[in-house]
């Protein structure tokens, strides 16, 4: 076919690639001075085409394909239209234009990295890519990035659902999060990016959301589903309390198992689950709560009224007897002596050594961590508290710190106030998870409604109730239940405790107020004597 344009009537950024190619100043040029004659008759197609349709002088997706239509209507073979996408793919990549075409045209991604970082998504990162280079980053995830850059080119604000639209499999999503944080560290895009790494986990795998109350057969799953449907505010269980019930159903089918009973409800199968709730090593508050919510499922299930008043008396008797064993805090505190400041100085720590985590995951945990235990050493509150606490509800930010707003969860004591200046800090960090601060009160209005301490993998839910309490173990060795006790417990005999708590939380803690704070058993336990000290260090050495 012969095109009605000459050479010379090119645009001049197509006489330009040409004249790179004859020169050899082009990328691979060797390879496409073979091909000069068919290179420059594309991009005369292409041009002559663009005129017939008067479409823009360029490359793009709609001069493209008008152009591969046309020549298939002329009766060029499928061989010679996938030459002519290769050319067309040469300048793309070469010049920068019509790459978005050039890509999608494509089934795979083979430019040459050398070319990737000429285009304008890089400028930013010039500095690094010597380093790059040094380090031995996959092409292929450099070349994962550039696309990327130019799919977030498109919108100003970017959202989840434009992130979800990018073509990358969930493991690639993951490795684009973690080498975008490493060029451009406090950028927000990588928060939706592991986001969308978790739905496109999730859909991939066809998970389902398991209930609360978990695997049970019928007719106990049935009427496990009933009462769990029930909502809270019409005294309903939490989903926590409804997880307790499905475990001590399945405890009384094990029971009825091991003794040779039918698996069902009866006063036989109870009193098994009562006798081996008391034979295992389990302590007595939990043998009672296991006790309590079976009598509540016999209860509202429709039992017969003996089953559930019996398994109601066994946990109230349970209960009684629980309190004269020695509190499990207070053993742990013997062994473990810690005060409110030490407290104060790990979570600063955490919060100081947090940017020098490598894990994009270990950083944010150790965010989250160090605001956590920073909140509770200046306010009595607990971990569902602080788990449940809403951005824009409970906790409040404007121009000069951190308020809040809250009911606690246990006897709806209400808190209401401006929260120390000391906190700024930590509960930033917690907000921005490792995000440039400059994007402060855009990450605030895009969060307002979630909780503050947030899973970003999870939709920005509350983190599991069980997080705080294993991480904190794992860091200080006690759980958040420690720190309101020491609260309630040593605030009152120490005036300045508060004082050296705030100066801990800002970096100027001492080693040496732990001596003042050194607790064997229940030094400071209002109800309990003094005398008892010297009794409780010896059980725990013997």
């Amino acid at each position: 076919m012969r095109f009605q344009i000459r050479e010379s009537e090119l645009p001049h950024r197509m006489r330009q690639f040409l004249a790179d190619i004859d020169s050899g100043a082009a990328y691979a040029a060797d390879t496409l001075q073979k091909s000069r004659p068919e290179l420059s008759s594309c991009l005369r197609g292409l041009i002559d085409t663009a005129r017939q349709y008067s479409l823009p002088l360029e490359l793009n997706s709609r001069t493209a394909e008008a152009m591969l239509s046309r020549l298939a209507d002329a009766g060029w073979t499928q061989n010679s239209l996938s030459s002519q996408r290769t050319y067309l793919r040469h300048y793309a990549y070469e010049t920068g234009e019509g790459v978005d075409w050039a890509l999608a045209s494509g089934a795979n991604d083979r430019r040459p990295v050398e070319l990737v970082f000429r285009t304008h998504f890089w400028t930013p990162y010039r500095s690094l890519i010597p380093m790059l280079t040094e380090q031995g980053v996959e092409d292929r995830l450099i070349r994962l990035a550039d696309r990327w850059l130019w799919h977030r080119e498109n919108v100003k604000c970017l959202t989840l659902d434009h992130v979800l639209a990018f073509k990358a499999d969930p493991r690639n999503l993951g490795k684009l999060a973690e080498f975008m944080t490493g060029i451009d560290p406090g950028n927000p895009d990588t928060r939706l990016l592991q986001e969308a790494q978790r739905k496109r986990r999730s859909k991939a795998k066809g998970r389902t959301k398991q209930p609360a109350y978990g695997n049970l057969p019928e007719p106990f799953l049935s009427q496990a589903k009933a009462i769990a449907s029930v909502p809270g505010d019409r005294g309903g269980l939490s989903g926590s309390r409804v997880k307790a019930m499905g475990s001590a159903i399945r405890r009384l089918l094990r029971s009825a198992a091991n003794h040779g009973l039918e698996p069902e409800l009866t006063m036989d199968t109870a009193r098994a689950f009562a006798a081996d709730l008391l034979a295992d090593d389990l302590k007595t508050i939990s043998a009672a709560g296991y006790c309590d919510f079976l009598g509540y499922f016999a209860k509202h299930a429709g039992y017969p009224k003996e089953i559930s008043d019996a398994l109601l008396e066994t946990h109230w008797a349970l209960k009684a007897d629980a309190k004269e064993e020695l509190r499990e805090k207070e053993i742990k505190l013997a062994r473990h002596p810690v005060g409110l400041v030490d407290f104060a100085i790990t979570a600063h720590e955490l919060l100081l050594w947090a940017p020098d985590e490598n894990d994009i995951r270990n950083r944010r945990r150790d965010y989250t961590l160090a605001g956590a235990i920073a909140l509770l050493c200046k306010l009595p509150i607990r971990a569902k508290d602080i788990r449940k606490g809403k951005i824009g509800d409970e906790f409040c930010r404007d121009s000069e710190g951190w308020s809040v707003d809250l009911k606690t969860s246990k006897t709806g004591q209400k808190i209401k106030g401006r929260l120390a200046e000391c906190l700024t800090p930590y509960l930033d960090a917690v907000l921005l998870m490792d995000t440039d601060p400059a994007h402060l009160w855009q990450i605030y209005d895009s969060r307002l409604g979630t909780a503050l301490f947030a899973n970003p993998a999870r939709d920005w839910k509350n983190y599991e109730c069980e997080w705080l309490r294993r991480n904190m173990v794992k860091r200080t060795g006690h759980s958040a239940h420690i720190v309101r006790s020491l609260i309630y417990d040593t605030c009152v005999l120490d005036d300045d405790l508060d004082l050296r708590v705030a100066r801990a939380l800002c970096g100027h803690g001492h080693e040496t107020s732990r001596l003042f704070y050194e607790m064997n058993a229940d030094r400071y336990r209002r109800d309990q004597a003094l005398d008892q000290l010297a009794a409780i260090e010896g059980s725990l050495t013997t």
